[in-house]
């Protein structure tokens, strides 16, 4: 039996989202990435989140962005810790505390939809460090690996078979937040021959 075309782009799009996480660990040991810890451990956290809702209404193709994404972020996110390349800001304080009070009311509704909306509350929350980072220092992100990051999730959501908005609500969130960030990222002086 052959597989249809949504197996094969799924499929081929889990296998790049899963391909980027060696570029990316490796540009932590070379210090040419400088990750934000919260924004890193706050989407391996709400990753988890995320898949568990988004699992609980079916299994879909669109659940591979965010299962890849909780193995990824999780990855990076004790690299940068380990290898002392996290950064710290000031506000992170503040995107702690929002993301942790829409996991509270998650955990208090459990309701899947609402689990998944404030999700995205709270990953909102923890990705603003990274935004604010990479809008002051466009060279601490590598531009692309977030590009391709955004074509990995926008294939998974070409291969999604049931257009509900359990499966499309966090990964079309997640190609927003993701092409800010390589936008910002993208504005970096790049080397020559580069």
């Amino acid at each position: 039996m052959n597989p249809d075309w949504h197996t094969v782009v799924g499929t081929g799009a889990s296998l790049l989202l899963l391909a980027l996480i060696v570029p990316y660990i490796k540009s932590i040991i070379t210090s040419t990435t400088r990750p934000s810890a919260v924004s890193w451990f706050g989407w391996a956290l709400l990753f988890i989140i995320a898949t568990a809702a988004q699992a609980s209404k079916g299994i879909d193709w669109s659940l591979a962005v965010p299962l890849i994404s909780t193995i990824s972020t999780t990855a990076i996110a004790f690299t940068a810790l380990y290898m002392g390349r996290a950064v710290w800001t000031r506000a992170d304080g503040i995107c702690i505390a929002l993301a942790t009070l829409a996991i509270i009311l998650w955990a208090i509704t459990k309701e899947p939809l609402t689990a998944i909306i404030l999700s995205i509350i709270a990953d909102l929350s923890v990705t603003t460090p990274t935004i604010i980072k990479t809008y002051q220092d466009p060279t601490s992100e590598p531009s692309t690996l977030w590009i391709l990051y955004v074509i990995g999730i926008t294939l998974e959501l070409v291969a999604t078979r049931d257009f509900t908005i359990y499966n499309l609500l966090f990964p079309v969130y997640t190609v927003l937040g993701s092409t800010i960030i390589a936008i910002l990222s993208l504005r970096a002086p790049r080397a020559a021959g580069k």
